[in-house]
């Protein structure tokens, strides 16, 4: 009997293996046959069809890029920013200040809705900020994001099936097989459903690097003078008193054992004499 439950458990599983691959195989062609058949209809109909902006709903398309911006007013452009991005839907990843003095310097990473994200370049652009440096980047996860979706879908249907066999477990052997089965499938099940968010925050989220800048001519006048450079002098002057302090105290046991020998050999020579 136990040979029959372990051939009958071996069959199912290999008939669920096989449906799995067809399945995947089948769902993995889905999205390209699709925009096959649509571009052969697209044909047919209009020999010339003329060019579109809009994407594709079939593309799957990751959109991120970096901008510069120099501002007069730092403070206030940092504000508008911020509600120009509340405005869009968006919202900080990143956000680093840095100061020099008076200077200061935003260095920011903002995700904003991928429809909304060329408005926001537009609105900085016409904005009282001068764009100094943009850079966008277009990347196509049309091949990864269905290849991901169908062998989730493969693996949440083979764990459905392993599921409904734990009923049908005729010993308790063929019970721990299929349970064992069902925690390396539901593994990687999480792990497929893992990467398909990641895929999908990326796509519906583009991610734009944003440094701004304060204007240098905005700077006072004599903000690098010799009051400056003194304080900068004296800064550095105490880190490199810091930096010899601490090599000194590394080097504590060579001047220990140095101390001992010098103690030893004057012992020594107040001896002989």
């Amino acid at each position: 009997m136990v040979g029959c439950n372990k051939a009958e458990v071996a069959t199912t599983a290999q008939a669920i293996e096989e449906q799995a691959v067809v399945s995947d195989a089948a769902e993995e062609v889905t999205p390209q046959a699709e925009i096959r058949a649509s571009a052969n209809g697209q044909a047919d109909d209009h020999p010339t069809p003329p060019l579109s902006t809009t994407t594709s709903p079939n593309k799957k398309i990751i959109r991120s890029g970096n901008i510069a911006v120099e501002s007069k007013a730092i403070g206030k452009s940092k504000q508008a920013m911020d509600a120009l991005l509340t405005h869009y839907g968006g919202y900080y990843e990143q956000e680093t200040l840095s100061s020099a003095g008076t200077y200061r310097h935003y260095s920011l990473i903002a995700r904003i809705p991928a429809a909304h994200l060329d408005r926001f370049l537009l609105a900085i652009e016409k904005g009282g900020d001068k764009l100094t440096e943009r850079s966008l980047r277009s990347e196509d996860v049309s091949l990864r994001y269905f290849d991901s979706e169908s062998r989730l879908q493969s693996k949440r249907a083979y764990l459905k099936r392993y599921q409904e066999m734990v009923g049908q477990a005729k010993s308790v052997k063929d019970l721990l097989e299929i349970q064992e089965q069902i925690r390396r499938l539901q593994e990687e099940v999480d792990s497929q459903e893992s990467v398909m968010r990641s895929l999908k925050d990326q796509i519906a989220y583009s991610s734009l690097g944003i440094q701004l800048f304060e204007y240098q001519a905005n700077l006072p006048i004599g903000s690098q003078s010799f009051w400056i450079q003194l304080e900068e002098a004296v800064a550095d002057g105490w880190l490199f008193v810091g930096e010899v302090f601490l090599f000194v105290l590394r080097l504590w046991p060579f001047i220990l054992l140095a101390g001992v020998a010098m103690f030893a050999w004057r012992s020594y020579k107040n001896r002989k004499k």
